[in-house]
């Protein structure tokens, strides 16, 4: 009896096992078929240019998947859907829904990493800049028609009132002169002169009453005044920021760099010549400063010349970075450089050379079509236009002094050279020029720290690390001084 009991218990547990199993299979395919009908209605949904719905059927089955192991088919649809949505919201400019957007992509970070999701996720962060400093501006416009309009009015009720009380002293006067002139009759010229009297005094108390009006009017036109400036002052400090920033940067510029002169700063023999006249170089030889002359002193002409170049290398740097979505790149970079070249022993002069050179080293990106430099994926046609950039600099670099040239002509044709020799034209080691060896450390360098898209950003030493592991593309020597100064 005991044993049949014991049999009957496990036959029962194991059917309860089979409908367990079967339950969960069930579900399963249950939720697998949800997904499907979810993702199926967002396509047909942004087909037909429902994208909010088609944004609530993906979030939906988002919440459905594991949210660590999304299937590619959902993560596909996803970011199509929300690529879609963002672009949508772009285009009418209604927000509504951005910062859910932003807080889900933060918790998918798959979906954010489609490089036309980030895109359409900055140009709505600028929108809604824009737009808060456009109602902005209209508020202060509004003020200051208000303002102006009761300025105005203000001034035509004053002067309605001088006018009233002028005129009702003027009749008074006149009705008091006229009663005296009837009641005078024969009387002597004294009386005459006491309405003569009368009158001159009843003038005067009229200039006074105007005289303090006339104050008033002033004190008051004053205050006015002063709100107005105040006014327009705030609205053009805000509109000039941009220019203001960037002047300031340019002179603190060049402030760091006429602070940073070494008492025995040298002139490169074997890679960089005489400034004055014998022509710039920075091809050859990785004796950093070794065995050099000291720099030849620059007259005002020729400190002035530098100044307007480095300007006009600013400027141009600005309009690549622009074309390259790359901000602050030539400034972050040729910073770099120029406190490399100082520490590894480059003189003044050479190192102000190479600080304006690499801020256009990229000039050749201006001749690459935009379409080009904003495409997802490229072809290997189209890889090897991208790559053309380095030798279509020459149209863009007209201001540069021919005694400066090669220098520039360097930094923009040999920045993409690696030490094996695997880069664009094939030089290596110590056959690729010293400029382009620094600009290439500085631009990794840089491109490592501040890269946009999720988990590629890196720390600085974390930046060094990558940089030290490839001894076959970087100058390893200059890695180390980085390494020394960041």
């Amino acid at each position: 009896m005991l044993q049949n009991s014991m049999n009957k218990k496990t036959f029962l547990f194991a059917i309860l096992c089979v409908f367990a199993v079967g339950f969960m299979f069930a579900q399963s395919a249950a939720t697998e078929k949800l997904i499907n009908d979810r993702l199926t209605k967002a396509a047909d949904c942004l087909d037909n240019g429902q994208f909010k719905d088609a944004y609530n059927y993906v979030n939906s089955t988002l919440l459905l998947s594991n949210k660590d192991e999304l299937p590619g088919r959902v993560i596909l649809v996803a970011q199509q859907t929300y690529r879609k949505f963002l672009e949508n919201m772009s285009k009418t400019g209604k927000f509504d829904d951005f910062e859910d957007v932003l807080m889900r992509v933060q918790a998918y970070p798959k979906i954010g990493e489609d490089p036309q999701v980030q895109k359409f996720i900055k140009i709505i962060q600028q929108q809604q800049v824009d737009a808060k400093e456009a109602a902005r501006d209209a508020k202060t416009h509004e003020m200051m028609e208000n303002l102006s309009k009761s300025q105005q009015a203000g001034n035509e009720e004053i002067l309605k009132s001088i006018n009233e009380s002028n005129e009702s002293m003027i009749n008074s006067v006149s009705d008091k002169m006229n009663t005296a002139i009837e009641s005078v009759g024969e009387k002597t010229a004294t009386a005459v002169r006491e309405v003569s009297e009368h009158t001159t005094n009843t003038m005067r108390e009229i200039s006074k009453t105007s005289n303090k009006t006339i104050w008033i009017i002033a004190i008051l036109g004053g205050l006015i005044f002063v709100i107005v400036f105040i006014l327009v002052f705030i609205g053009i400090k805000t509109a000039q920021r941009n220019s203001a920033l960037q002047a300031e940067q340019l002179d603190s510029t060049l402030k760091l760099i006429a602070g940073m002169q070494q008492a025995n700063n040298q002139l490169l023999l074997g890679g960089v010549t005489d400034l004055n006249g014998m022509g710039l170089k920075s091809a050859g030889s990785s004796r950093w400063g070794v065995d050099a002359l000291p720099a030849p002193e620059m007259n005002d002409d020729e400190k002035a010349e530098l100044k307007q170049l480095v300007i006009d290398c600013e400027k141009l740097g600005s309009e690549i970075d622009a074309v390259t979505k790359r901000k602050n790149n030539s400034k972050n970079v040729s910073e770099l450089v120029y406190k490399l070249s100082m520490q590894l022993g480059l003189n003044q002069n050479s190192s102000m050379i190479y600080f304006a050179a690499s801020m256009v080293y990229d000039a050749g990106f201006l001749a690459v079509p935009e379409e080009l430099l904003e495409a997802e994926s490229l072809t290997p046609e189209q890889r090897e236009q991208l790559r053309d950039h380095v030798n279509l600099y020459e149209q863009y670099m007209g201001f540069v002094p021919r005694k400066y040239w090669d220098i520039f002509e360097d930094a923009a044709k040999y920045h993409h050279e690696n030490t094996d020799g695997s880069g664009y034209h094939g030089l290596s080691g110590e056959d690729i020029p010293q400029i382009a060896r620094l600009i290439h450390v500085a631009e990794s360098y840089n491109s490592l720290i501040s890269r946009r898209n999720y988990k590629q950003i890196m720390d600085k030493e974390t930046a060094i690390q990558e940089l030290e592991s490839k001894p076959n593309l970087y100058d390893i020597e200059v890695v180390k001084v980085l390494d020394s100064i960041v």
